[in-house]
């Protein structure tokens, strides 16, 4: 009886916000990392799937660039650099372009570096309402001299794909009610598991690996907006030495952008929002 206790008593702690998103972002790595994923586009009927290159360095520096099918290879070229804010892209004449980075953009999620950061993250998509406050401690318990921790209201215990996660958001009131945004961490390991927005994008994330200088990172991640469904599966994951500063620089884009190559495509709609919502 006494073991089950001390396991319900661990089971409930939840630990100061500030610390489970410190130990969140240090799952983040260090350094720069060239991703490798295959992604494919289903809306149930019809299927399209290609690589996706990226070169990370944290949430504001990235570089994406698009490996299309053989056979659509010179009428498919996608590639940005997100930088300063803005992703950036090469329009007709290699003319530099620049729009400000969207709000859905999901890669940023899976980079933080830096706690405030993702804290800030998590209040603009109103995940939750206000900043986490510095560690508040309350009366020592009576059984023992460990200082007792008063949790914020916006996080919980939870569940996500079947594991117990600290979960951040107001819990959705009744299940045919629009769903309200939250992040789901792993608990102990402090892996996301699932990003659920306003708009009711949601993404998943499975089968975390370690790579190097302390990247994990999940090989799976299923992302879902309407009756959309994007799969991201991990090929490879690198870590890049030397000088790859320049990459995260505009001028240093190849091509320009095109979709020539799925303009028959039932799945045409899906994609292009793909790349202006969540790219």
């Amino acid at each position: 009886m006494w073991k089950l206790f001390l396991a319900l008593t661990l089971w409930a702690y939840i630990p100061p916000t500030k610390m489970i998103l410190q130990r969140t972002v240090e799952n983040s790595g260090s350094g720069v990392y060239a991703i490798d994923q295959e992604v494919q586009f289903s809306n149930g009927t019809d299927t399209v799937s290609w690589r996706e290159i990226w070169l990370v360095e944290n949430e504001r520096n990235l570089r994406l660039t698009v490996v299309p099918p053989k056979d659509q290879a010179d009428k498919i070229k996608i590639q940005y650099v997100y930088a300063g804010g803005q992703r950036w892209s090469l329009a007709s004449g290699k003319k530099k372009e620049s729009q400000k980075i969207s709000e859905d953009f999901v890669e940023r999620w899976f980079h933080y570096r830096h706690v405030d950061a993702f804290q800030n993250a998590l209040l603009q998509n109103q995940i939750i309402p206000e900043l986490p406050k510095a560690t508040t401690v309350s009366k020592k318990s009576k059984s023992t001299d460990e200082p007792k921790y008063e949790p914020e209201n916006f996080v919980r215990l939870g569940r996500s794909q079947n594991v117990v996660t600290y979960s951040f958001g107001t819990p959705t009131p009744a299940p045919d009610e629009k769903m309200n945004p939250g992040l789901w961490i792993e608990q102990d390991l402090f892996l996301i598991r699932k990003i659920r927005w306003a708009n009711q994008a949601e993404i998943t994330a499975d089968d975390h690996a370690p790579y190097a200088k302390g990247l994990q990172f999940p090989k799976t991640r299923v992302l879902k907006w309407g009756p959309n469904t994007v799969t991201m599966k991990v090929l490879n994951v690198v870590s890049r030495s030397g000088k790859v500063n320049n990459f995260f620089q505009p001028q240093s884009l190849d091509y320009v952008t095109t979709f020539e190559g799925i303009q028959s495509s039932p799945l045409k709609p899906m994609i292009e929002e793909f790349y202006t919502r969540f790219r």
